[in-house]
């Protein structure tokens, strides 16, 4: 095979799982009070069965939602319109521990040994949506870099619209809760859990009131990751199908022969600034990112998160530079004779990067110190700007006599080192041959998690889908509407 298609074989095997989950709970007598202040009067409802005059003055005790914008809270009903409580004048009897509904979230929505890391759900609001609510679409705002996601409640109570859209990577799903509680006799709560960067939008309500409990998402670490072999290391089934095409491409001794670097543009956004560490952020990945971290990491292939800046001023065109840190540069001063290849390759600057060019095109006529600071990258899946970093300096004298503020701007990926072709079997790598990769993915995994796996149903089925062009740089396949 040609290094194109073992690209384009690699490129295919990574899969998408859905960055979602949703699903139904009874909603069981205990767990169904809701207690609540209003001035110096407290209150509380049965959310099993709520009266409309229950319902009403749980509304009338809310306060207008805010959304953020720029780390602000910000009021405006023409975005947003909805009551909210903050989670020092409520008190719900739902428990999340006792109906298990961490260990579904676990299994629906993560994948692979995301599943072992210890999740703490953080109760944030309770939401009423009554009759002309609604909230425009928008992006929750991660608390730290630890949080991955959210999760929304849905009461069963009486109402019409309120569906709550879910957009990603080109497509598009729709879960109506209303929906959801008439399919139930008996009374149930609906639940949908998403990560940080799912774009959602809650259409308008009709009648009635949506009650909505919020939960933010942490990872808590790494102290459950389940004890392994030490010469076979378990991979999650949503994992083989990259991890067998990566296996092939490293025994093809016609794929980057001489060894190179294998890139991969991330396919979620996690939160960054100047101060982010790339090798604790390389723990906190998500989806088809933590699968191909996963696998390299089982094949003992060299896997790390890197900042990709673009030089436009280089003196024989743009120049694209690969750090290993995101870079800071504020309060530095550089001036019109110094480029970005100065500053970020070394000198007398902290930064050593490379110039890096595409596997697959010739590297431009260039000066000696940058052919020196070279790097060739073969793009699996494309740079994306789904993790955007900014750092601003100091131009001295930009503006005649002005000094001037810049902007550098980078974008985050995934690099892989490969060894030459004689340097590639590895002892885990050895392993993997010998037993087969699909059977050491199976033999190792954890039998409660796949009776857990086989037990909860997933709600994507009975889908329709309708085509429109996607929007935005990278955005990923066209749009795929779909109704859950």
């Amino acid at each position: 095979m040609t290094t194109s298609e073992v690209k384009a074989l690699l490129n295919s095997s990574i899969t998408q799982k859905p960055p979602f989950c949703v699903g139904t709970i009874a909603l069981l007598p205990q767990h169904a009070d809701l207690f609540y202040k209003h001035g110096i009067e407290a209150s509380w409802i049965d959310m099993s069965r709520p009266s409309d005059r229950d319902l009403e003055n749980l509304a009338k005790a809310c306060n207008p939602a805010t959304f953020g914008l720029d780390q602000r809270d910000v009021l405006d009903e023409t975005y947003r319109k909805a009551g909210k409580m903050d989670t020092d004048r409520f008190s719900a009897k739902f428990d999340l521990v006792e109906t298990r509904l961490i260990e579904r979230i676990r299994v629906q929505l993560l994948s692979g040994f995301e599943e072992a890391k210890p999740i703490r759900a953080e109760l944030y609001k309770l939401n009423v949506y009554g009759k002309d609510s609604f909230f425009k679409a928008h992006k929750d705002t991660p608390r730290s870099e630890t949080m991955f996601g959210s999760l929304v409640i849905v009461y069963p109570t009486r109402h019409e619209g309120g569906a709550l859209l879910l957009r990603h990577g080109g497509k598009e799903w729709s879960f109506d809760s209303a929906e959801a509680v008439r399919s139930h006799n008996e009374p149930a709560i609906s639940y949908v859990a998403f990560y940080s960067d799912v774009e959602h939008e809650i259409m308008v309500v009709q009648s009635g009131y949506r009650v909505t409990l919020t939960y933010n998402l942490y990872f808590e670490g790494n102290d459950c990751l389940p004890s392994l072999s030490p010469t076979v290391t378990a991979v999650a089934p949503d994992d083989h199908v990259f991890q067998s095409a990566l296996v092939a491409a490293l025994k093809n001794p016609a794929f980057l022969p001489e060894g190179g670097v294998l890139g991969f543009g991330l396919a979620f956004s996690y939160p960054v600034s100047t101060r982010t560490d790339l090798k604790s952020l390389l723990e906190c990945l998500k989806g088809s990112d933590a699968v191909i971290k996963r696998v390299c990491d089982h094949l003992s292939l060299d896997v790390s998160l890197r900042a990709i800046y673009e030089d436009v001023e280089s003196w024989d065109g743009p120049c694209t530079i690969m750090v290993d840190q995101i870079v800071d540069l504020g309060g530095w001063e550089i001036n019109d004779e110094t480029t970005m290849f100065h500053v970020l390759c070394g000198g007398d600057w902290e930064y050593e990067g490379k110039s890096i060019y595409d596997y697959e095109k010739e590297i431009p006529n260039a000066p000696e110190e940058e052919i020196k600071n070279d790097q060739k990258v073969l793009w699996i899946t494309p740079l994306t700007a789904y993790v955007h970093c900014k750092t601003s300096y100091i131009s001295p004298f930009a503006m005649g006599n002005e000094a001037a503020v810049g902007n550098m701007y980078g974008d985050i990926c995934l690099m892989v080192n490969v060894g030459p072709r004689d340097q590639r079997e590895t002892k885990k790598y050895s392993a993997l041959e010998e037993q087969g990769a699909e059977s050491s993915i199976y033999d190792q995994c954890d039998s409660e998690d796949e009776e857990s796996n086989s037990s909860l149903n997933s709600k994507e089925d009975n889908l329709s889908t309708e085509d429109v062009d996607p929007e935005g740089k990278d955005a990923g396949p066209s749009m795929d509407k779909t109704r859950l």
